[in-house]
């Protein structure tokens, strides 16, 4: 999958600020990120009375905006979507994704933990790969400074990203199929054999194909 980590722990303890200076940090190091924000409640994206508003409410389940520099998508869900579908929207774009709360989802987890404003974890510690926080616990996995950005990042990049890593992303009715290395290299190289063929391609970085059964 994408490499992912969820940043978890208890509201107002700092998840939030901790994203914000991991983001410029991984950034420096030429790496793509993307940032996702689990939300209760409903939100409101668009302003009533914008075009775009006008579509949503007219019944289109996508609507899209596109400027020269940002795109917007937005589009109408039954409940919340699962880390895997959030992670087919998002593609292969980026080297890291970083979700904010998602304690329960199926990922790595840091919890930020705080002495002032933290009672206990919120997460299990089996569940954890290390906790980011400003007081020592009496807890056997990583705890890493929470004002050690650097550390934090390196953390992330040495014991998720690098066991997450992977060149091929297989997603069938949204739902993403692992696959194993072997039959990755089988499934990619065939496919860039046949692509490569095409008239008018030039060097490949990057393939998406999605097929939508008749």
């Amino acid at each position: 999958m994408v490499p992912s980590v969820a940043i978890v722990g208890e509201s107002g303890v700092g998840k939030t600020n901790l994203i914000e200076r991991l983001i410029p940090e991984f950034n420096n190091r030429g790496l793509k990120i993307a940032a996702v924000k689990h939300c209760h409640e409903k939100i409101e994206l668009d302003k009533q009375g914008k075009d775009t508003w006008k579509y949503t409410e007219a019944g289109s389940d996508i609507t899209i905006i596109s400027s020269v520099d940002n795109i917007a998508y937005m589009r109408k869900v039954d409940s919340s979507l699962s880390i895997a579908e959030i992670l087919r929207i998002i593609g292969g774009t980026v080297d890291l994704v970083i979700f904010e709360g998602y304690k329960k989802g199926n990922i790595p987890k840091i919890e930020v933990f705080r002495a002032q404003s933290s009672n206990e974890l919120v997460c299990p510690v089996q569940i954890l790969s290390a906790v980011a926080t400003d007081t020592q616990l009496d807890i056997d996995i990583p705890q890493i400074a929470l004002n050690d950005t650097v550390k934090i990042a390196d953390f992330i990049e040495q014991n998720i990203m690098n066991s997450q890593k992977t060149n091929s992303l297989l997603f069938i009715n949204g739902r993403q199929v692992f696959i194993k290395p072997f039959v990755q290299d089988i499934i990619s190289e065939a496919i860039l054999a046949m692509v490569s063929t095409l008239k008018d391609v030039d060097e490949i970085q990057n393939l998406d194909i999605s097929i939508r059964k008749k």
